[in-house]
């Protein structure tokens, strides 16, 4: 399969098998404004593989991947597509009236261009993925197989809320490990408690997973109560690290034991390839 990219080369070199890329830049014109353009090569295929991650600058991320699809079209080229992060995923809901949408807004773009496949990875509300009429994948394989091999202490893999525990549970179970979520449960007017809703972790290893770290305050929150609670380590990993507003120093000052990440957004912790998925899929 041929593959190309800009914004996750970093993804193609790690590929392993039958996969041949084919080189594609970005380039601007000296008001400033871009333009996308191919190696040669490019002329010779028949079906290609675009592997765009849509992480900062998410705009400029975007116009790139629909300038190299419709520069591919025009060669008649059979198009397939892995958005290992989705940006605007978060923008499900319309929050105001009168305001856009914007990951279904994007989703919706992105279904009218008619490619053979279309891949999400972790998604944050599949709502998304379905308005773009495509498939999401996980990484919760590839985490559970990366915490594995750390020789965790009787480890318990715990989802900040009740509403990503599936993931919790999908990285726990191919651990053969327990798994439970965090719950709030509010003590007086503005106190809250934050801990595993049923499972003690007292001298135990836990890792927290979700499927992005943003600001890393609600992670952060956990450990400290976790710490308390008599918890040896505590991890902290997502599929996707965006890691904004200081959130690295955040989970450091909270306590936390380790990061770990997907390059789906390249960051010093991701350490994990999206790689192995394409190499599933195609």
């Amino acid at each position: 399969m041929y593959v190309t990219s800009i914004s996750s080369k970093d993804i193609l070199r790690k590929l392993d098998g039958d996969f041949k890329q084919i080189e594609c830049h970005f380039e601007r014109f000296p008001d400033g404004e871009g333009y996308v353009r191919f190696d040669e090569k490019v002329k010779n295929i028949e079906e290609i593989l675009i592997v765009q991650s849509l992480y900062y600058p998410q705009d400029e991320h975007i116009l790139q991947l629909f300038f190299m699809i419709d520069a591919l079209k025009d060669l008649n080229i059979k198009i397939n597509l892995i958005i290992p992060y989705m940006a605007y995923a978060r923008q499900d809901k319309r929050f105001k009236d009168w305001e856009s949408v914007s990951g279904i807004s994007l989703a919706k773009m992105i279904d009218r261009l008619d490619l053979e496949s279309k891949y999400t990875v972790d998604i944050h509300d599949m709502k998304v993925t379905k308005a773009m009429r495509g498939e999401n994948l996980s990484a919760m394989p590839l985490i559970a197989d990366y915490l594995t091999n750390l020789n965790l202490r009787d480890p318990v893999i715990i989802s900040p809320d009740k509403g990503s525990v599936e993931r919790a549970r999908m990285v726990a179970d191919q651990m053969d490990a327990e798994f439970d979520h965090l719950e709030k449960t509010r003590i007086s007017g503005d106190t809250v408690e934050i801990r595993p809703k049923e499972i003690n972790t007292k001298g135990r290893d836990v890792a927290i997973v979700d499927d992005i770290i943003s600001t890393g305050g609600t992670m952060a929150k956990a450990c400290e109560v976790l710490k308390r609670g008599g918890t040896l380590k505590v991890l902290s990993g997502a599929t996707h690290l965006l890691m904004i507003s200081n959130a690295e120093e955040r989970l450091i000052k909270a306590g936390i034991d380790g990061i770990f990440g997907t390059d789906s957004i390249p960051f010093k912790y991701s350490d994990i390839t999206i790689a192995k998925i394409i190499e599933e899929i195609f």
